[in-house]
């Protein structure tokens, strides 16, 4: 053969400096940091055997027998995320963590959206097994270990206990919902205007949600969930209260409010339904809406329905009984809007708990006379 062959030019190596400390400098660590440091990125078997041979059977009889939850945190810093997140002592952060996982920007991962290593963590995480895990459930089990929102080690940390929620920067909880990009961002769920119950679980995101990205209207939502929320059988199934707060003022009318409905329960349950192979279809998903006497804190008051195929059971398709209240906020150049939605006739037991809540939450919007 005359000369030599070559093919294309591999891309450089970039140096895996994981090993400096924060001032550059190459750390000088003994073979047990050497170790943790490798499992902690996950270190394949030519570099474990940069190990003198001594090192493994020394360090068992030293440490001892290693405690779950220290194995658990291990882990936790070594898995996934962006590369380098295991850098500088910090692993991946919260906002990090939801950034690479959460795909369909809805504000929480799914047992779907936890792939590799995050896969056998995903129970751990969704501490309420509801097939999701919020910001708020990672937080709780990261704190558990010790880490925080930031990805650094707390001093203090892994020995139980809690703190007021996720510190993430930016908005937007935890639900079934949110937006991509840094309006993604998440934080802990703060309530504004739906103070309670404390078992209806909270959760918060920007308007437009990522699901129904074509709603015109911008703000921010909140929403309690029932305690059977996503249970078909509980006399409170799909019952919630969402609490909008929107910008420049809309004029919300019955049309303006159906289009809203529409727009958010299609998206939301075509987006929950592809994700579970189900396939809805939107035409059917109408909502129908009446005048009818306000209510206290609101200056106009509708009741209507929105037909729903509820994805997150079996795609079953019900209808939601809705009661909306409008709260302008002139001065604000702000527009509130509560919905209580439930499939329960408007005589069930659920309704006045809905209705009492609807009520505190447009007199907070309302603010003082």
């Amino acid at each position: 053969m005359g000369g030599c062959e070559t093919g294309p030019t591999a891309p450089p190596v970039r140096p895996d400096n994981s090993d400096l400390d924060p001032a550059g400098e190459r750390r000088q660590d003994g073979p047990v940091k050497q170790l943790l440091r490798l499992m902690a990125k996950g270190a394949n078997r030519r570099e474990a055997r940069l190990l003198p041979g001594w090192a493994i059977p020394v360090i068992l009889l030293v440490a001892g027998p290693v405690s779950p939850g220290a194995g658990a945190a291990e882990a936790e810093a070594g898995a996934g995320g962006p590369r380098g997140s295991a850098r500088g002592g910090r692993t991946i952060s919260l906002d990090e963590l939801l950034a690479a996982l959460d795909r369909n920007h809805d504000g929480r991962i799914s047992r779907g959206e936890a792939t590799g290593t995050y896969g056998p963590r995903f129970a751990q995480w969704d501490a309420d097994g509801d097939g999701f895990a919020t910001p708020r459930e990672i937080h709780d089990y990261r704190l558990r270990l010790g880490i925080d929102d930031r990805g650094f080690r707390i001093a203090n940390g892994g020995r139980g206990g809690s703190s007021p929620g996720p510190a993430a920067s930016g908005q937007t909880g935890n639900n079934p919902r949110g937006r991509g990009g840094a309006r993604g961002a998440r934080a802990a769920a703060t309530a504004t205007f739906l103070e309670g119950p404390a078992d209806w679980r909270l959760e918060t995101m920007p308007v437009p949600p990522g699901f129904a990205p074509d709603i015109a209207c911008r703000g921010a939502e909140e929403i309690r969930f029932a305690p059977g929320m996503f249970d078909p059988g509980a006399s409170d199934y799909f019952t919630c209260i969402l609490a909008l707060l929107l910008e420049d003022a809309p004029d919300l009318g019955s049309e303006a409010i159906k289009d809203f409905l529409e727009k958010y329960y299609r998206g939301l349950s075509i987006g929950v339904g592809r994700r579970k192979g189900l396939a809805p279809d939107p035409q059917q998903m109408v909502a129908g809406l009446e005048s009818a006497p306000p209510g206290a804190g609101a200056t106009s008051r509708f009741v209507g329905h929105i037909v729903f195929f509820d994805t997150f059971s079996d795609g079953r398709r019900i209808t939601l009984n809705v009661e909306a209240l409008v709260v302008p906020r002139p001065e604000q150049r702000q527009t509130g809007l509560v919905l209580l939605v439930s499939p329960s006739a408007g005589t069930a037991a659920v309704w006045p708990t809905l209705r009492d809540l609807g009520r505190q939450a447009a007199l907070r919007m309302r603010g003082p006379d």
